[in-house]
């Protein structure tokens, strides 16, 4: 059995007790060793008063265009694209037994007339009752009626461009029986270039209050020419589904810019004012916390090189800058990058790739 001198032990021990001190010293001085870490200035709140949306081009109305009476179409003029100016006869449908209806009720109108004036005469000598009059009255106001009705249906038969207008599209053929209200063309009113933009629930209700300075329009497509547009109207009420608001702006209609309904195009929106008059902004990364028990930044203090945490209100969060308030001063330094690693009174350096 090996025998371990008394020598040999002295020594191992000796040496493992210097290990162990050397590891505490290095444990106990590494808090002193600073850590490089990224800072960012805290700076001022940037116009947040432009904002780029997705947009459709949509005409100012559509309509469907459709008879008042039933018939057969015998005359239609309903090229698909074309533009068609207000008053245009764009189908007809046959008018010829609206017609006989007509001269059938002049002729009872007529025949009620003379009637009238036989009862008026004979009412006169007193050969007739009162009631015999005021039916004969009824019956000539009836017949009047009626042909007043005859008349109208017959204007029914034709049917008029009730706008300037882009043909659509066609919904019926001609020689078609076609019933009463059923659409036979689709009009849209392009008198004017609507973009219809849907503007996020949050982003509408930060802005409140804001005028338009000015807003503008391009094609998705390409983007080297803006137009300027005009402000119509928003709905009130939001999408269910994607929570987001309507706004429609107009242009009127440019050579130049071939737009039709359905095509793709961008706005730009610019509005008035400051939506946060006070404040200050930090990066996103900078903040330490949550909404439940507060946010907070990480303040480097050049002169010691140490961090001090500083609790901060945050207002707003756009993009990857949040806008603070709190007892911070412009002009200071953050840490921008390893937040969630710093300790109370902890020694950094900034790293020296920042720009």
């Amino acid at each position: 059995m090996m025998r371990i001198s008394r020598t040999a032990f002295v020594t191992a021990l000796t040496l493992f007790t210097l290990a162990a001190c050397t590891s505490e010293k290095s444990e106990t001085s590494e808090p002193d060793s600073p850590r490089y870490v990224k800072l960012a200035d805290v700076s001022n709140i940037p116009n947040f008063d432009e904002f780029t949306f997705p947009a459709v081009v949509s005409a100012v109305k559509t309509v469907d265009l459709s008879f008042e009476v039933s018939g057969r179409l015998i005359q239609t003029d309903l090229v698909t694209g074309n533009d068609i100016e207000k008053g245009k006869l764009l189908a007809t449908i046959d008018r010829k037994p609206f017609e006989r209806r007509m001269e059938e009720s002049k002729t009872r109108l007529e025949q009620s007339e003379r009637e009238l004036n036989r009862i008026e005469k004979m009412f006169s000598q007193k050969l007739v009752a009162q009631s015999t009059l005021d039916s004969a009255k009824t019956s000539y106001e009836l017949a009047m009626l009626d042909l007043k009705n005859a008349e109208q249906d017959l204007s029914y038969t034709q049917l008029y461009a009730p706008f300037d207008a882009k043909l659509s599209q066609r919904l019926v053929e001609n020689n078609s029986f076609v019933a009463a209200g059923t659409p036979i063309a689709r009009l849209q009113d392009v008198s004017k270039i609507y973009f219809n933009i849907n503007v996020p629930e949050r982003l509408l209700t930060a802005n409140l209050g804001r005028g338009i300075k000015q807003a503008s329009a391009t094609l998705a497509t390409n983007r080297s020419q803006w137009y300027p547009v005009s402000y119509v109207e928003h709905s009130t009420q939001p999408d269910p589904v994607s929570q987001t608001y309507e706004v429609v702006f107009a242009m009127e209609p440019r050579d130049e810019l071939p737009l039709t309904p359905g095509a793709r195009a961008i706005v730009k929106v610019s509005l008035q004012g400051s939506m946060y008059p006070e404040g200050l902004v930090v990066p996103v990364k900078s903040l330490v916390g949550d909404e439940n028990n507060g946010f907070a930044v990480w303040i480097f203090d050049k002169a010691t090189s140490r961090v001090t945490k500083q609790a901060v209100n945050v207002k707003h969060i756009e993009n990857e800058l949040a806008i603070i308030e709190g007892d911070i001063s412009l002009g200071q330094r953050v840490v921008s990058a390893g937040a969630t690693k710093m300790t109370a009174d902890m020694k950094v350096l900034p790293y020296k790739g920042e720009k």
